[in-house]
């Protein structure tokens, strides 16, 4: 008989530090781990310096959440002055795990938590080596990264090559590097593949192709090689909708009206509702992804969650695999505008299911990505601080 599965906590904490609730990929992951704990009975707390943002209103009103004082300037500034407010509150509250949202908080995490019983967990939420980084530049950053991952109790990454790269050269054997599945295709995206399903195909022969783009509108995201990709697709009628905001928006609509294709492309802005998204995803084509560098991808897993498929850039090791596994084309050569145009024509000619895309991802749903994500605090923990009580489901711990 199979029950709900349940932790027994005796004197447990864990509390996630995030610089703010913004609206990146890493501020959601805190987020629904901060809340999924919480509703399997773990003491965690919610720890910030700015707790107003974009993604404010998903925290469980039940979290206990706390500031983390920091003096208003930049980000990479706020964080280094918040050290010791930081280093004091693990000294006041003694979790016994303080989880960094990702790599600009790692080190400032894993120093605060030095000299105490708090266990300093890392995530890495980017390519430890970005695509095309070669000599100098790649060995300063693995050194920074491993560096991370020595003052670090366990150190999460989300692809196999970024373990492979942390442990290879043997300063890390005997450290936890861990490869734990990104908490990403919610109730929400598999809720609008179904809906967009039992509605059957909404594009009548002979319309238009539709393309979505979702991602900060910044240089990383490279939205501008897929425009030049678009504009040399003379044989298709498509349309694009942009979702993002960020400082090259008027560079990028400059760009369409040089291109030809203003008319064709709309930008949508930042798109907070979630359900919203999901549909935008679910009706799309093809989710276009021309980033120069990521960690994972999570828009890309959104996509094939939604039942979409993708094209995209080599810009992580990280995709590869999700990309074979879902029938999608390789990924191209990031910048190159002709072979992504080659992919996109690839792409609609080869359609996959979209129930095959989305069991392509079925490892990334958000329950079962985060009690993975549990299972791996456990084991980090005091033997007398957490237990596994009632029958498991879903694969979870006996």
């Amino acid at each position: 008989m199979f029950q709900t599965p349940r932790w027994v906590t005796q004197n447990c904490s864990v509390a996630i530090y995030l610089y703010e609730p913004g609206d990146g990929g890493l501020d959601r992951v805190a987020v629904l781990l901060a809340n999924h704990l919480l509703g399997r009975g773990i003491g965690v707390e919610l720890w910030m310096a700015r707790t107003c943002g974009p993604l404010a209103s998903l925290i469980d009103p039940r979290l206990t959440v706390r500031r983390v004082p920091a003096p208003r300037c930049k980000r990479r500034l706020s964080m280094l002055a918040q050290f010791p407010a930081l280093a004091a509150m693990v000294r006041r509250h003694r979790p016994d795990i303080l989880y960094s949202a990702g790599n600009q908080s790692n080190m400032l995490c894993a120093m605060a938590a030095l000299g105490t019983d708090t266990q300093a967990i890392s995530r890495i939420s980017n390519p430890i080596v970005r695509p095309g980084q070669r000599g100098l530049s790649a060995w300063a950053r693995r050194c920074r990264f491993r560096a991370i991952s020595r003052t670090s109790a366990m150190t999460i990454v989300m692809g196999e090559a970024d373990r492979l790269t942390l442990a290879e050269d043997g300063p890390l054997a005997g450290r936890q590097v861990t490869l734990l599945p990104r908490p990403t295709v919610t109730p929400v995206i598999e809720q609008a593949r179904r809906d967009h399903l039992r509605a059957g195909p909404a594009r009548p022969d002979g319309s238009p192709r539709r393309f979505l783009m979702v991602g900060r509108l910044a240089g990383q995201k490279d939205q501008a090689t897929a425009l030049a990709a678009l504009a040399r697709l003379d044989a298709f009628d498509w349309r694009l909708k942009i979702v993002g905001q960020g400082p090259l928006r008027a560079s990028l609509e400059d760009r369409c009206e040089r291109l030809g294709i203003a008319g064709r492309v709309e930008f949508l802005g930042f798109v907070s509702d979630q359900q919203r998204l999901a549909a935008l995803m679910a009706e799309a084509d093809l989710l276009l992804q021309p980033s120069r560098w990521e960690g994972l991808v999570a828009t890309l897993i959104e996509a094939l969650g939604c039942g979409t498929g993708v094209v995209a850039t080599d810009s992580t090791p990280n995709i590869r695999p999700v990309l074979a596994a879902s029938g999608q084309h390789p990924p191209v050569p990031v910048g190159d505008a002709a072979a992504f145009a080659a992919a996109i024509e690839w792409a609609l000619a080869h359609p996959v299911p979209a129930d095959q895309l989305a069991d392509a991802v079925q490892d990334y749903g958000v329950e079962r990505a985060l009690d993975a994500h549990l299972r791996a605090f456990a084991r980090l923990a005091r033997p007398d601080g957490w237990r596994w009580s009632g029958t498991a489901q879903n694969g979870l711990m006996r």
